[in-house]
C-alpha cells in the first residue's frame, strides 16, 4: 500500500483574483510547483479540485472537500493514505514532508493543517461528518481524529499576488513566507 500525493486545488481564490492553481512562477503553474515538491515521497500524484478529483460530498466544502474526495479515490486505487499540499504552498521544507510521509497515522504540519497525511480509513467519517454539517475547519478537524501536529518552520502561503511576486530565490527553496 502506497501513499498518493494530492495537490488541494478547488479553491476559489477569491484574494487571488484568479485560479492560483494556474498562476505562474518562473514560467511554471504552482500547482506544478506543488506537485514537484511532493513527488520524492509519494508513489503517485493527482489533483483535488478543478479538472481533478471532485470534492466529497459536494464542491464548496473547503479543504476538507478536497481531501474528502482524495481519501475516496485513493481508497478505491489501493493507496494506505494521501499526502496533501495547497496549490498555494508549493514550496514545504522537505523534512517535514519526510516526516509526514513517515508518520504512521494521521499527521499534519502544525502550522498550516491543509499540508498531512491521511489514512484512507478516514474517507467514510470524514464524508458522514461534512453531510452532517459538521465542522469545516481544518484545525478543529485535526484535534477531532487526533492527527499528530508536526512541526515545521513556517511555510510560505501565496494567497495575493503580491504574495508571490515576494518570494525571494531563497524563501523558495527553504518554504518560507515572502518577507
Amino acid at each position: 500500500m502506497t501513499l498518493l500525493g494530492v495537490v488541494l486545488a478547488g479553491g476559489e481564490s477569491r484574494r487571488f483574483g484568479s485560479d492560483k492553481a494556474r498562476a505562474l512562477l518562473h514560467g511554471v503553474m504552482l500547482a506544478d510547483h506543488a506537485r514537484a515538491t511532493l513527488a520524492p515521497f509519494v508513489a503517485d500524484m493527482a489533483v483535488s479540485g478543478g479538472a481533478g478529483i471532485p470534492d466529497r460530498p459536494a464542491p464548496g466544502l473547503g479543504p476538507l472537500g478536497g481531501i474528502c474526495g482524495a481519501l475516496h479515490h485513493a481508497a478505491a486505487n489501493g493507496h494506505a493514505a494521501i499526502l496533501t499540499i495547497g496549490c498555494d504552498t508549493p514550496f514545504v521544507p522537505a523534512g517535514a514532508l519526510a516526516a509526514l510521509a513517515a508518520a504512521p497515522g494521521a499527521a499534519f504540519v502544525a502550522g498550516t493543517p491543509i499540508i498531512g497525511r491521511w489514512p484512507v480509513d478516514l474517507a467514510d467519517a470524514l464524508e458522514r461528518h461534512l453531510r452532517a454539517g459538521g465542522d469545516r475547519a481544518m484545525r478543529r478537524w485535526c484535534a477531532m481524529i487526533g492527527a499528530t501536529p508536526i512541526d515545521a518552520a513556517p511555510i510560505a502561503n501565496i494567497n495575493r499576488p503580491g504574495d508571490l511576486a515576494a518570494l525571494s530565490p531563497s524563501d523558495r527553496a527553504r518554504g518560507r513566507p515572502p518577507r
